[in-house]
């Protein structure tokens, strides 16, 4: 019996979350593989890849570029050029990738055949950092959907309440591997990674100004890394006091450098001000590394206390320096004991071999509807 066909839309900023499920489903699904990369700045090249079409011959991969910035008008061009290759594939079953908030992208948008389509939605609410044209596309699309997936049960629970009307599915958010470590934990002091760009959301202020406050209240032994590129006002020599705790890399991080950065920190650190969902984890998460993060809904549907991270309250330094000092005087053997309880839950909730069953049985719901 021939294979149903999937014609699958990831964009590079969310390739790092379909790697891991896409060839795993070819068992199952012939699949069409589109891949949008932007105009700078994509985290993935086109030979990155290749070994899975080279790999599995049911996987057809195509490499769309696009040479505009992102609301150039002929980016519309770069748009249409991939519904013609989702025409152009024949499949059973759309799934869309893509976050909708473009109005370039809505003519594509409208012309993908709803009863057979899977669009995702990381978002269940607008967010302050969002503008209006997100806020106009997001009420505009996402109620003539007919099947959403989204990564977040808060999210999920959110998006019922703004756009009634599509049926939707929740299945988290893959790890994200990015390779094999070649470094241990490191043994000089206790560490502190914070990963990814320095945005006014993250709040990387708190962090570092947690850190100055710790050292002037007396505690050593620990340093705060921080790489990424930087995107807020203040730069780091106006906000660090004390050089000698901080290890900055203001530059975007290559992706064969991130096992290392994770696996040689003790903890990895964020502390949104207002987030989605807690897909900033599952970089940490893939590598074992336990996490600090601020008590917001996105990260309670995935951290649990003292299994796999702990909780300060939002915005609250104090809390913050708490976590941390309770971190810094951990022994090794509680430490450990910490990353053995965060390596059985993660295995359990979050492997690709837990993740699998649900995207088949949303496939399954969505092509046996038709």
């Amino acid at each position: 019996m021939s294979k149903k066909k999937i014609s699958w839309v990831t964009p590079d900023y969310f390739l790092d979350v379909d790697i891991p499920i896409v060839p795993n489903l070819l068992d199952e699904y012939d699949i069409i593989w589109i891949i949008l990369f932007p105009w700078r700045n994509n985290r993935y090249k086109e030979e990155d890849l290749s070994k899975y079409a080279e790999k599995y011959n049911n996987l057809s991969i195509f490499c769309v570029h696009s040479k505009y910035f992102r609301y150039d008008p002929r980016t519309f061009f770069v748009y249409r050029k991939i519904l013609k290759l989702i025409e152009r594939s024949q499949a059973n079953l759309i799934y869309f990738n893509i976050v909708l908030d473009n109005p370039l992208l809505y003519s594509l948008f409208k012309w993908l055949p709803k009863d057979k389509c899977v669009i995702t939605a990381h978002d269940g609410s607008i967010k302050s950092i969002m503008g209006s044209v997100t806020k106009l596309m997001f009420r505009k699309c996402y109620p003539n959907c007919k099947y959403v997936n989204m990564f977040s049960e808060s999210q999920a629970a959110l998006f019922k309440i703004n756009y009634p009307g599509p049926e939707i599915f929740v299945i988290p958010l893959a790890l994200k591997d990015f390779g094999v470590p070649n470094v241990t934990l490191r043994n000089d002091c206790v560490s502190f990674v914070s990963f990814g760009t320095m945005h006014a959301e993250k709040n990387i202020q708190l962090i570092i100004e947690a850190a100055n406050q710790l050292f002037e209240e007396g505690v050593r032994n620990f340093k705060v890394s921080i790489n990424g590129v930087w995107r807020i006002s203040d730069t780091p020599n106006q906000l660090i006091r004390y050089p000698e705790i901080f290890e900055i890399r203001n530059t975007l991080i290559p992706n064969n450098d991130i096992p290392n950065l994770f696996c040689s920190n003790h903890y990895a650190i964020y502390a949104y001000k207002e987030m989605s969902q807690s897909g900033a984890v599952k970089v940490a998460f893939n590598y074992y590394t336990p996490v600090i993060v601020s008590d917001l809904p996105g990260f309670k549907d995935e951290v649990e206390e003292n299994i796999n991270g702990y909780f300060f309250k939002s915005e609250n330094i104090d809390s913050l320096k708490d976590v941390m000092r309770k971190c810094i005087d951990k022994t090794t053997e509680d430490y450990n004991a910490l990353v053995g309880r965060m390596r059985d839950n993660i295995d359990r909730k979050y492997s690709v071999k837990a993740l699998l069953p649900k995207y088949k049985a949303m496939f399954s719901k969505v092509l046996n509807d038709e």
